[in-house]
């Protein structure tokens, strides 16, 4: 709701100082054309650089959060025997689908007969 209410004021402040830059220009009042147009440019660049100032800070503190992060989940590091264990039962399924396969193919291939 803040952000909402900053844009709203900083909306209605440009459009002011945008009005005052006109009126200044068409009644030949210069200073206030000037002055109107310098105050929207500057508070314009202001905004730009707080921004820029916001986005560092944002990628520095993500940046931290991400190298804080504890991607072993506790655990230790597998070993060779871990990954040999992994592989044998992964094989060990495959070739218990493949079994449970050919039976099917067998007793499809005896209902045909």
């Amino acid at each position: 709701m803040r952000s909402h209410k900053l844009l709203l004021v900083g909306a209605s402040l440009s459009v002011v100082l945008t009005a005052l830059a006109v009126l200044g220009a068409v009644r030949s009042w210069w200073w206030l054309a000037v002055l109107s147009a310098m105050v929207l440019i500057s508070a314009t660049l202001m905004i730009a650089i707080d921004t820029d100032r916001r986005t560092r800070e944002l990628r520095a503190f993500v940046r931290s959060q991400v190298a804080s992060i504890d991607t072993t989940g506790g655990r230790a590091a597998p070993t060779t025997e871990d990954v040999v264990g992994t592989v044998r039962v992964l094989q060990a399924q495959y070739t218990a689908r493949l079994d449970r396969l050919q039976d099917s193919v067998e007793d499809a291939l005896r209902q045909l007969r």
